[in-house]
């Protein structure tokens, strides 16, 4: 395999670490270690990006399976969190070109 693959599987890694310790960073780090690397930010951004897709997605599956959500909760937070996704994804991107 690519030099570049195992890099990325060190960066996830450690980033991981970062966040299994304090709970969070885990963006900051991996994106602030990869951009250290020389890895172009559109490239950093997406990997990151899908990565937390994965890890949050799994994570929240879980929580489902072990009945660990409040099933009144989650319906009122469901339609402004996705609201404000989709807000977010929108309104975002055109104040970030130059």
């Amino acid at each position: 395999m690519e030099l570049e693959f195992f890099i990325f599987i060190l960066v996830g890694f450690t980033a991981q670490m970062i966040d299994g310790a304090l709970g969070m960073a885990y963006g900051i780090s991996s994106n602030s270690l990869l951009l250290s690397l020389g890895v172009p930010a559109p490239a950093a951004s997406a990997s990151v990006h899908l990565a937390e897709i994965v890890t949050t997605g799994i994570s929240g599956f879980w929580h489902w399976k072990l009945d660990n959500v409040s099933q009144k909760i989650f319906r009122y937070l469901l339609i402004p969190g996705v609201c404000g996704g989709m807000a977010g994804a929108y309104l975002l991107p055109p104040l970030t070109h130059h």
